[in-house]
């Protein structure tokens, strides 16, 4: 059984954004390192936006 099969709530892209930055938020605080939840959805919309765009670029052969 794979993962969203089994989570049916990480099919949604909101919810799954909302997990990652609250765990990345707490992770931080506790180590003292504090940036705001909205400069960590920022990061996160940011790295999905250049992973989007890297997946239609093919890769160089070496």
């Amino acid at each position: 059984m794979k993962l969203r099969e089994r989570y049916r709530q990480f099919s949604d892209p909101k919810v799954v954004r909302a997990n990652i930055v609250r765990s990345v938020y707490a992770s931080m605080a506790l180590e003292n390192q504090t940036v705001s939840v909205e400069r960590i959805g920022e990061l996160y919309d940011q790295q999905r936006q250049e992973t989007k765009l890297g997946q239609g670029r093919e890769q160089p052969e070496d």
